[in-house]
């Protein structure tokens, strides 16, 4: 089982050895099989020994982020395998050592503060809350850690059609395969596109309230996520997708009311209108001038009544770098703009709903160059 780095998160390597005075430190980040290491280095790291201390620590985690890019439709690079070879030095530019690091496996993950450096979260199931909501007739998606094969049944002994795949937008509502296997065991070829995976589960086929997730690798156990359908005959809902903290993409449906709106932004300058043959000018010619007139929509939404583990959930997109929504004909980039939300639980608040801010990622106007 490879050691998880989160991105998003500092991640620090460090170099020590007597009488050392500088180090360097080699960083390979690939995608696929340990054995496409690259011949070529990635990065080149040269630090020296501070105060006499006889180590260096080097931060990589910003040089990993640049490798995990994503295109929504198109590709995702959620995964990828770093390692690193280091060189130590004495005060007369002698080598005194040399080694190199085991095959790791780097997500835009992150930790909270109080889970300390590096935590390793989840082999398992990719996402905080427990209980999911869901839109009849539209897919189900669970994403999970392949690397420990997890063996998925449901609850109740019902069998959905469902499908396991390596793109939460992957195109399956066409064939679903499994249909009436139960459990089904996730596979993992050693690819790092492997590595994250998405259980989908075709909501018109839900017979039960829940699945089973069981591993028996590392971090062996057994979660059990409930699903609620959730029928919203007056509003239309959204779609909406981010990457969690696992590093793994999640999506949760905002039920309730939504509402755009739009900001104007440009700039104007007052003209001289006046007809200086006929000594006249034009009632209808702009005087004042507007030029690079643009303007960015926004939209709030509700989630509808949530349970309170999705106290999590919220804080998650609001902290996600890479936010989009799908209004059922188009997904579109949407950034955060709520800055500052008071969580609530049953106790204080008896029912839970959530009003959230998105800018559009996007001018109006298209200015694309």
């Amino acid at each position: 089982m490879a050691v998880k780095i989160n991105a998003r998160s500092p991640y620090y390597i460090k170099v020590e050895y007597a009488a050392l005075a500088t180090a360097s430190l080699d960083l390979f980040i690939w995608t696929g099989l340990t054995s496409d290491k690259p011949e070529t280095v990635t990065y080149t790291f040269t630090k020296a020994s501070v105060l006499d201390n006889e180590y260096v620590v080097f931060e990589v985690s910003e040089y990993i982020k640049d490798f995990l890019n994503t295109e929504y439709n198109n590709y995702s690079t959620e995964i990828v395998w770093v390692s690193w070879d280091w060189t130590s030095y004495n005060s007369s530019a002698q080598q005194i050592d040399s080694g190199s690091s085991n095959n790791y496996l780097a997500c835009r993950g992150y930790g909270y503060f109080e889970e300390g450096i590096n935590p390793q979260l989840s082999y398992q199931v990719l996402q905080s809350n427990t209980k999911l909501y869901y839109k009849i007739n539209e897919p189900i998606v669970i994403p999970v850690w392949a690397e420990d094969l997890p063996t998925v049944t449901v609850a109740g002994g019902s069998s959905p059609s469902w499908e396991v795949v390596t793109s939460f937008w992957e195109a399956y509502d066409d064939f679903w395969n499994g249909g009436e296997v139960d459990p089904i065991v996730i596979t993992d070829n050693g690819n790092s596109n492997q590595k994250i995976q998405y259980i989908v589960i075709d909501s018109q086929t839900i017979a039960s309230n829940a699945i089973t997730i069981v591993t028996s690798g590392i971090d062996a156990k057994e979660t059990t996520i409930d699903l609620v359908e959730v029928c919203e005959p007056k509003y239309t809902p959204l779609n909406v997708i981010f990457f969690n903290k696992f590093g793994a993409l999640q999506n949760i449906w905002m039920f309730k009311k939504s509402q755009t709106s739009i900001n104007i932004n440009s700039e104007s300058y007052k003209r001289n209108i006046l007809n200086t043959d006929t000594l006249s000018y034009s009632t209808t010619s702009h005087q004042m001038k507007t030029f690079n007139a643009n303007g960015n929509e926004s939209i709030a939404m509700n989630t509808g009544y949530v349970s309170e583990d999705y106290n999590d959930v919220v804080r998650q997109l609001l902290l996600s770098e890479e936010v989009w929504v799908d209004n059922g004909s188009q997904v579109l980039p949407i950034k955060p703009n709520t800055s500052s939300l008071t969580f609530k639980n049953s106790v204080n608040d008896k029912l839970i709903n959530y009003t959230v801010e998105f800018d559009y990622a996007y001018d109006k106007i298209n200015n694309i160059r």
